[in-house]
């Protein structure tokens, strides 16, 4: 015990002489990695990937200690997995287009524990190995029709590949439809196709028919399913049980209750109809032209689209005259330079400024629009005033709302307006992150001195 406890202190002195060390030699990355973990468990885990990416820290070891760290911090995202549009789905001007772009950022833990990885990998494959055995399998929820965005778990495949895992237990684990294509690719890649193919056989019959998964996996599925097929016959290896396993899949979700998207033409209807033809191409017996028919009741999909009333279009209106005047051309900044446009100018963020919430709208709705509205005053408006304001009332914004708003929904709004600034003010960036500094919100402050010192975009010069 005696051994231990002395064994324990030296470890302590250890770590503690080498934390010295590094506030030492490298105070501005020791004060980063300190601000980032004042943080949000996802902007924390965001901030110390973004050092890892740029190549911040200078030893091994370190930055194995931080990808270590990334994986707790993960570990505590309040996102489990990141979601999509079902392929096939248009969404514009709707919460659920909202939501595919906030889960774009990859602050989902899935997304964030396996850019980790990535890391490890990188320095130690085995310890990388380790770490992906010990993350809780992603589970796919069960969607409807009505669902318009799906889990998305590809990405555990993609790294199981990378880390030549034994495909057979993901496989088995298997819960939905979307994970057929990563899977087999899966398959390909460890080179063991019988057994694994077998596996996928069972796993084909037992997941539940239901349109919308299934539809979404048919942009991609049976051509692989097919392709997978096509190679255990060419090698005279066993293949009749995924064949088998093709069609009872394929029979059993043309044959469940098909949403709107399947019974009109459109990408969804197109799916259904390419993987039909593709089947009936190599297999006998063909499916019957009958499952072509959409069955049963349609589900209509919720988008949650957002309220119009007369007030949002007519300020839609007056900012398309900022852009482009009566012209189908963007302004001039000579253009703009006239008493004018500026009264417009100032008519439409008066609008903005006095805008409220209708009973329509939701928090996350109101605050969405709102900070497009002042982005739309930082896209128009020349370096000046009018766009000083508009970054001021943007941040008030991102401040005001940082406690109630979703993180993902929040930290878009961040990013969209940080990246108007970029691509169309690059000279004023600066001024944007500065601005983001000073606001000491610890996710904002972040961001600003990542960007200023590992900016995760080159700069354009």
């Amino acid at each position: 015990m005696r051994l231990l406890c002395l064994a324990l202190s030296l470890s302590a002195t250890l770590v503690a002489e080498v934390d010295v060390q590094r506030r030492t030699a490298y105070p501005q990355l020791y004060a980063l990695t300190e601000l980032a973990r004042s943080a949000a468990p996802e902007f924390a885990a965001r901030g110390l990937l973004q050092l890892l990416e740029g190549q911040a820290f200078p030893d091994n070891n370190w930055q194995l200690e931080i990808a270590h760290e990334v994986l707790i911090l993960a570990a505590a995202a309040r996102h489990p997995v990141a979601q999509r549009l079902a392929p096939g789905i248009t969404a514009a001007d709707n919460r659920a287009m909202l939501w595919h772009v906030a889960y774009g950022q990859g602050l989902d833990r899935l997304s964030l524990s396996l850019r980790a990885i990535e890391h490890i990998r990188r320095l130690r494959p085995e310890g990388a190995k380790e770490a992906f055995i010990r993350l809780p399998r992603p589970v796919a929820s069960q969607d409807t029709c009505k669902d318009a965005i799906l889990d998305d778990v590809s990405a555990w495949f993609q790294m199981a590949s990378r880390l030549q895992m034994d495909p057979l237990p993901l496989i088995e684990s298997m819960t939905t439809h979307g994970e057929i294509a990563p899977a087999i690719d899966l398959i390909f890649s460890a080179g063991v196709l019988d057994l694994h193919a077998g596996a996928l056989a069972r796993k084909l019959r037992e997941l539940p028919a239901n349109d919308r998964p299934f539809n979404a996996a048919l942009f991609h599925s049976p051509r692989k399913l097919h392709h997978l097929y096509m190679i255990l016959t060419s090698q005279d290896r066993p293949a009749a049980a995924l064949g088998d396993a093709f069609r009872g899949w394929m029979q059993a979700g043309l044959e469940a209750p098909a949403c709107q998207e399947s019974r009109v033409p459109g990408p969804q209807e197109q799916a259904r109809r390419d993987a039909f033809n593709l089947f009936n191409e190599s297999f006998e017996p063909k499916l019957a032209l009958e499952l072509l028919k959409p069955s049963g009741a349609p589900d209509p999909t919720i988008l949650h689209p957002f309220a119009a009333s007369e007030s949002t279009r007519e300020q839609e209106r007056l900012f398309k005259r900022l852009l482009f005047g009566n012209n189908s051309r963007g302004l001039s900044r000579t253009e703009k330079d006239t008493p004018e446009w500026r009264e417009s100018m100032q008519k439409f963020m008066q609008s903005i400024e006095g805008r409220t919430r209708s009973a329509e709208e939701s928090d996350i709705e109101f605050f969405y629009r709102q900070s497009q509205l002042w982005a739309g005053v930082l896209m128009a408006a020349p370096a000046g005033p009018a766009r000083d304001r508009a970054l001021n009332q943007y941040i008030s914004l991102l401040l005001a709302n940082a406690p109630h708003i979703d993180p993902l929904i929040w930290f878009s709004q961040v990013e969209f307006m940080a990246e108007v600034t970029r691509s169309l003010h690059g000279d004023e960036f600066a001024k944007t992150l500065t601005a983001l500094h000073l606001t000491a919100h610890p996710a904002l402050q972040l961001y600003a001195e990542l960007e200023s010192a590992y900016p995760s975009r080159p700069r354009v010069n």
